[in-house]
């Protein structure tokens, strides 16, 4: 007898809880975004997907949190239930980090990490890095680019120091041992790989000092080596 009222009461809480799971108890009535900067919250919760009537009970964060992280500006997206009726929904942004210019009538912005933002036309106001003259890049936004040479490009940037960022307008990057930074004065500074390009920044900084207004041309790719060439070599 004691079994079969074990079994009768078992029967009735799991009912109770499918029939609690199925009522609107616990109906979403406010979800909560936090660390939307460049994507609006309006454009989270239209992203997250939630039904009219959707349940804390119902819905399920790992899927609210895969539609989230489809818009390429939304690195982290973390959903949690906080219960009677709020979902909330705290995500993380890329940074723009550079533009590169892929021979098409708009540039793509990436982060750090090469993943490609959007499409930008090369007149809107920015303040990251050109990088030009990367070869084969096919990418759109979402994606992630894998270039060898456009990976270097973006590590050379990242390793600068805040004085040669300034002085620096644009990255041409044809190749590892060819790429180049072009400062605002034309000067082509020769970095290739971005192996000791804290030393390599350091090296070019003192030489753009010394030959101030005369050197066109500066090669650190050998750090312990380099070499310039001014307006008046041979």
């Amino acid at each position: 007898m004691k079994y079969i009222l074990a079994l009768i009461g078992c029967g009735l809480v799991i009912g109770g809880l499918i029939s609690v799971y199925r009522s609107d108890v616990f109906m979403i009535t406010d979800v909560v975004v936090e660390g939307s900067e460049r994507v609006s919250a309006d454009e989270v919760r239209a992203l997250a997907g939630l039904e009219v009537g959707e349940t804390l009970l119902r819905v399920s964060p790992d899927d609210v949190e895969t539609e989230i992280l489809r818009n390429p500006w939304i690195e982290t997206a973390e959903v949690s239930r906080r219960f009677p009726d709020t979902l909330r929904i705290v995500i993380g942004e890329r940074r723009p980090f550079a533009l590169v210019d892929h021979g098409g009538a708009a540039f793509l912005l990436l982060d750090s990490a090469g993943h490609v933002l959007e499409e930008r036309t090369p007149d809107s106001t920015t303040t990251v890095i050109v990088i030009r003259d990367v070869p084969d890049l096919t990418a759109g936004p979402g994606e992630r680019i894998d270039s060898p040479v456009l990976q270097n490009a973006l590590a050379v940037w990242s390793g600068l120091s805040t004085e040669m960022r300034g002085m620096v307008r644009a990255i041409s990057a044809p190749s590892i041992d060819r790429t180049a930074l072009i400062t605002r004065d034309d000067v082509e500074v020769f970095v290739g790989s971005a192996e000791d390009i804290e030393r390599k920044d350091v090296v070019a900084r003192s030489i753009l000092a010394e030959q101030a207004g005369t050197v066109v041309y500066i090669n650190v790719r050998s750090v312990d080596r380099p070499t310039y060439r001014g307006l008046d070599s041979p």
